[in-house]
């Protein structure tokens, strides 16, 4: 069996300039948990995932979109080194938090080689590319445990 015969193929993707508020929100109400991130020729570029919203100190993570929220709901005051930082975060785009290491497959992939490929890496989600590298589908983790 081939990746193309399991893969999504109704992909939800975006462009490197969209707001990650707006990721985030596509995201959510779609449910998916990773979205690749395309460029003009819908080439993959790379792929944010829910991980990809947290960052993280030494003492917390802090899931971005909220952070965005409260900071837009203007209760937070801030010096002018912090308005820059704040400014930062509320106009970040895709191509600022995605993974540009992204492992892309081929639809003609056998679903035995896929299994294989994910037991040595650690992603949950890979785009399905053409040669030239243009997103056909998705196939995650889970549509492999499917099979199972």
């Amino acid at each position: 069996m081939k990746i193309k015969e399991i893969m999504s193929k109704d992909v939800i993707s975006v462009k490197e300039d969209t707001p990650i508020s707006e990721i985030a929100q596509i995201m959510s109400k779609e449910k998916i948990h990773a979205v690749p991130v395309l460029d003009a020729e819908d080439k993959v570029l790379g792929i944010i995932t829910e991980t990809d919203f947290f960052t993280k100190d030494s003492s917390n993570m802090v899931y971005m979109p909220s952070m965005i929220d409260f900071i837009n709901s203007g209760k937070m005051k801030y010096g002018e080194g912090e308005k820059e930082a704040m400014h930062a975060v509320l106009h970040a785009t895709a191509k600022d938090i995605m993974s540009s290491k992204c492992e892309n497959v081929s639809p003609e992939m056998e679903v035995e080689d896929f299994v294989k490929l994910i037991k040595e890496r650690s992603f949950n989600s890979y785009p399905v590319t053409d040669a030239d590298g243009v997103l056909i589908g998705i196939i995650t983790v889970a549509d492999a445990i499917k099979l199972l």
